[in-house]
């Protein structure tokens, strides 16, 4: 053991059932040239006992570092700062490590020292330890272009100067603290992956990846204070379009023959839900329904949308792309008021939960990334099948569990955010390089039926959705 070059990080809160193999995963690496420094975050189990034996048995190799439970961001900082290697990597004391990722991560930094940061590839493994899925990861700057996709924050080696400047963690943040470093390293600093699976992540009832309503909140958040500090909104203009076509998609219990956008849902047109959301919106500069009927356009103008002009007819038909409307709203808004937005969001208004908040996190990642289009998307981890030559045949070879599959997501339909060029040119909505904002299933409602109609008047009517802006809530196919 020939000196300090890298300090592994183990933050601990009550996972004493765990600590031996993750601390036992860092003692046993083939890497010499390191230290181990545990943060006990104020744990109330075992964790002080058994770090007590380690530091007896490995004094000059652990330290430990006590607080009072002040969270992971804060656990972090203190333990990087108690640090003397000049590389940082961490460890979740439920996780633990490849015996050789000290031994690539550290030389490939040593190799390349433009690079501030490397991260592998991992396994998951449940309560038990049992492998689940090798995880493969995108090479950055490589098979993709974008960086919305953060790896673990466990496993990943940076150099401390960078953690220095970035000023650590943010520890105001009790969710994504790690994705909130994570944008602000890469548009620093160069990031690389190894391809090669070095640490092991443990997937449990307790992790704290599975809150999923407050992890989507924290990582909007996130987002907005980033593009707060980072972009300036003054230099872009945005236009959002609600297409609106006379149509009687759905056979409502009132037997009307009303148009579905004017159809009453929870003692509001169905139209309004969307205009309210997209009049609330810090981001966008004009808003428009696209609609051929007067009715709706009437209605449209009274909730305080514009509707400058009517659509050409023919584009009301129930084959009309969405594109194609969108396209000749950019034409006309060019020809007639040499008007040409740098971003244009279209919003369906068969999506009536969809919400302001989801509407900026899409405009926010597609400025903080430079896609080329962002959409709306739930999860979607069913068991799909396909037509096969002898009948129905699996999407994925594999009949695993859900919780083991590869993660899949479905287009919801709610939201769409892309430039004019995208739209003039390659006539579609949707780009190359693609981002997406994640939305809870439950709010994903597309309403294309009556059971579709009757979910969202429950949820409305349940109080779940209270107010136009209904940020603790987190539809498919096109409505043109």
């Amino acid at each position: 053991m020939t000196g300090t070059k890298v300090s592994v990080i183990i933050t601990a809160h009550n996972y004493a059932e765990y600590l031996e193999e993750s601390i036992d995963s860092v003692i046993n690496q083939t890497y010499d040239e390191f230290e181990l420094v545990v943060v006990d975050d104020g744990s109330t189990d075992e964790t002080p006992q058994i770090l007590r034996e380690y530091t007896f048995e490995y004094p000059e190799k652990i330290k430990v570092v006590t607080l009072g439970g002040e969270g992971l961001p804060t656990a972090c900082n203190r333990g990087i700062e108690a640090a003397d290697g000049d590389y940082i990597i961490r460890l979740d004391a439920d996780d633990y490590f490849d015996e050789n990722v000290l031994t690539v991560e550290a030389s490939y930094l040593d190799a390349n020292p433009d690079v501030d940061l490397v991260y592998p590839d991992y396994y998951t493994v449940d309560e038990t330890g049992d492998l689940i899925d090798h995880v493969r990861l995108p090479k950055v700057g490589d098979e993709v272009k974008l960086l919305d996709r953060s790896p673990l924050a466990a496993g990943a080696m940076y150099r401390r100067e960078s953690w220095e400047k970035l000023g650590g963690y943010n520890e105001s943040l009790s969710y994504q603290e790690d994705y909130d470093f994570w944008i602000k390293f890469v548009t620093e600093f160069e990031v690389r992956n190894v391809n090669l699976p070095l640490m092991y992540y443990r997937q449990h009832g307790e992790s704290m990846s599975t809150n999923f309503a407050e992890r989507m909140n924290a990582r909007r958040n996130v987002k907005r204070d980033f593009v707060e500090e980072n972009v300036d909104y003054g230099d872009i203009e945005v236009l959002a379009m609600i297409p609106a076509r006379r149509e009687k998609r759905v056979d409502l219990p009132d037997g009307g023959t009303d148009s579905l956008a004017l159809k009453e849902l929870a003692g509001r047109r169905l139209i309004e839900y969307t205009i309210k959301e997209a009049q609330s919106s810090n981001h966008i500069d004009r808003l428009i329904v696209s609609t051929e009927d007067e009715e709706i356009a009437s209605v449209a103008k009274a909730i305080g949308s514009e509707v400058p002009f009517l659509r050409d007819s023919e584009l009301s038909s129930p084959t009309t792309q969405l594109s194609e409307v969108t396209a000749s709203l950019l034409e006309r808004l060019r020809r007639e008021e040499g008007y040409d937005p740098d971003v244009i969001v279209v919003l369906p208004y068969v999506s009536p939960l969809r919400s302001t908040d989801h509407i900026d996190e899409a405009v926010d990642t597609k400025v903080m990334f430079s896609v080329d289009s962002v959409i709306s998307v739930y999860e979607n981890n069913e068991f799909l099948w396909r037509p096969g030559k002898y009948g129905l045949e699996p999407l994925f070879e594999e009949r695993l569990l859900r919780r083991e599959r590869e993660t899949t997501y479905h287009e919801n339909g709610a939201i769409y955010v892309t430039t004019p060029n995208v739209v003039l040119n390659q006539d579609d909505l949707i780009g190359r390089h693609v981002g997406h904002v994640l939305m809870q299933e439950s709010v994903s409602v597309h309403i294309d039926s009556v059971f579709d109609y009757r979910t969202c008047e429950n949820i409305i009517m349940s109080g779940e959705m209270t107010t136009f802006s209904n940020t603790e809530l987190d539809g498919s196919g096109e409505d043109s």
